[in-house]
């Protein structure tokens, strides 16, 4: 089933947030978190009174949220955009994901795409991946 995405957030009474969406898989419900929004993916079984599979801190904006989400295509998008922080490993994987390559481009822990850096200094994530590809311009080079 495509994702289903709510006209007007539904109150999830238990987890005490607002649900957005719902697909075969999970629910789609942020919560106040701290200094943070954290979206959760609630399984859409009985495991999902219990905990989640994964999350993605935003801002404190219900409003901006509630965007990433409606623009987002869980059947072939792994991750919704705009998030800072990823407190949840594995990364998520949408079945579909070879359908839209671009969007399922590698990213770092903090949300940012490997190939065009981190916003957060030292990120160690982005330091491996840049590492690794001055080794392949290197050895590409014949200099290794």
């Amino acid at each position: 089933m495509p994702i289903q995405h709510h006209p007007t957030p539904i109150l999830d009474e238990h987890w005490q947030g607002y649900e957005l969406a719902r697909d075969d898989r999970h629910r789609y419900v942020w919560l106040w978190y701290g200094l943070n929004i954290r979206l959760v993916a609630i399984p859409d079984s009985p495991d999902g009174f219990t905990g989640w599979d994964y999350g993605w801190c935003y801002p404190r904006d219900p409003a901006l949220v509630a965007r990433a989400v409606g623009d987002w295509d869980s059947d072939v998008q792994d991750e919704p955009m705009g998030w800072h922080k990823r407190p949840s490993w594995p990364p998520r994987r949408a079945p579909g994901r070879d359908e839209d390559p671009a969007y399922n481009r590698p990213r770092c822990v903090h949300g940012c795409y490997l190939h065009e850096g981190c916003r957060t200094v030292n990120c160690r994530e982005f330091l491996a991946y840049a590492g690794s590809i001055q080794a392949e311009h290197i050895t590409a080079e014949g200099l290794a």
